[in-house]
């Protein structure tokens, strides 16, 4: 049996990245492709266990790792254009492209989907505005563009023989979007890496990508109603040089941190917030391994994670103010890091990897019996 992984980008080593990781490690596949590969080699090796990584022609472009998400209307042809016809089983990590690689009707393609293309789906406006394509001829050639992306994107579904959504949210986008059924297999958190801590700094923490549909400017805002109270940000993105502007002297950013810094920073918080409708959202996770509460926006699946007055509280409107009230609120409430934690454990990644290689192999092997 030969296996081919299929990721859609590596470039920073984020939530997609700790799952592709696992998957790897659980699986050990043959072949890892990706659209670009512009990660730091010492973080490709730890996820890919050593193996290089095979790219599309789009890794040619010049200036392609400053402008690989402009590249979309290219991403169809580059993926099909992936070599997958020596392997027995395809499967793909995919939040935009990767389930779209040619198969053939004796390979099997288990696609795990991190989401339905956002931009297509149901963050089009947000995408448009975002790039200055929200008027006039630009946005008519833009959102022309997105619905042939779109019809793509669910003529591929077709292709996949077994979905698996990484939440009950997205299975829900994934059968609204594909009219596919979905398991559920959260991703893995290392509760053994985030470990507890029960005595909290008086700082509270969030940890993204600095860019607009992570609503750090949200946090941000309702922190400069609070001065007395202090915000840890740690990450990086096109949205930096805004935030920093709009930032009170409260706000500390850390830019990107190593993986035992983030630890530290996840067990000394006094809270971990966060303020986007994610899909799953890992790092709240890993921060309640370390016995730390999590304020977050309730919706997503962080509703799947997160235990009202527990584990952490909800604000249920994107409203700096709302945010500021759920602050004091939250300050006004004891949480227990021993019951935080034991949430965190039902998501460790050793229940991904029982869950997921079961799955793997169930799959294979039910399709053996068909053919044979």
């Amino acid at each position: 049996m030969k296996v081919a992984f299929i990721h859609d980008w590596f470039t920073i080593p984020a939530g997609a990245e700790k799952v592709a990781a696992e998957i790897i490690d659980i699986i050990q596949p043959h072949g890892v492709m990706a659209l670009f590969n512009f990660m730091d080699f010492k973080s490709l090796q730890k996820i890919t266990q050593g193996r290089g990584v095979k790219t599309s022609f789009l890794q040619q472009i010049p200036q392609a790792s400053e402008h690989y998400r402009q590249l979309a209307p290219l991403y169809p042809r580059a993926i099909a254009q992936l070599d997958v016809s020596k392997y027995d089983v395809i499967i793909s990590s995919s939040w935009m492209a990767a389930k779209g690689v040619s198969k053939a009707k004796n390979q099997i393609h288990i696609s795990y989907c991190h989401t339905p293309m956002r931009f297509a789906w149901d963050m089009e406006e947000t995408y448009l505005r975002k790039y200055g394509l929200n008027s006039g001829i630009k946005k008519f050639l833009a959102k022309t563009l997105i619905k042939r992306l779109k019809h793509w994107d669910a003529k591929t579904a077709k292709e996949v023989d077994f979905f698996v959504a990484n939440s009950k949210f997205v299975a829900k986008r994934i059968k609204k979007a594909y009219n596919r059924k979905s398991t559920v297999i959260y991703p893995p958190v290392d509760t053994q890496r985030f470990t507890l801590k029960e005595h909290k700094e008086d700082y509270y923490f969030t940890a993204a990508r600095l860019v607009d549909y992570k609503n750090i400017e949200l946090i941000i805002q309702a922190f400069s109603k609070l001065p007395k109270h202090r915000l840890v940000i740690a990450g990086k993105g096109p949205m930096e040089h805004h935030l920093k502007k709009i930032a009170t002297p409260n706000v500390t950013f850390l830019g990107w941190v190593d993986d035992h810094e983030l630890v530290g920073l996840m067990q000394n918080a006094k809270a971990f917030v966060n303020a986007s409708v994610e899909d799953f959202g890992i790092a709240g996770l890993e921060a309640q391994a370390c016995g730390t509460p999590v304020i977050a926006l309730g919706k997503g699946g962080y509703l799947e994670t997160v235990i009202e007055n527990e584990t952490g509280m909800f604000f249920h409107r994107e409203h700096p103010e709302v945010l500021v009230d759920t602050i004091l609120r939250f300050e006004r409430h004891e949480f227990d890091p021993f019951v935080i934690r034991r949430n965190a454990k039902r998501f460790d990644k050793e229940v991904f990897r029982e869950r997921f290689l079961n799955f793997f192999l169930d799959k294979f092997f039910d399709n053996a019996k068909v053919v044979a």
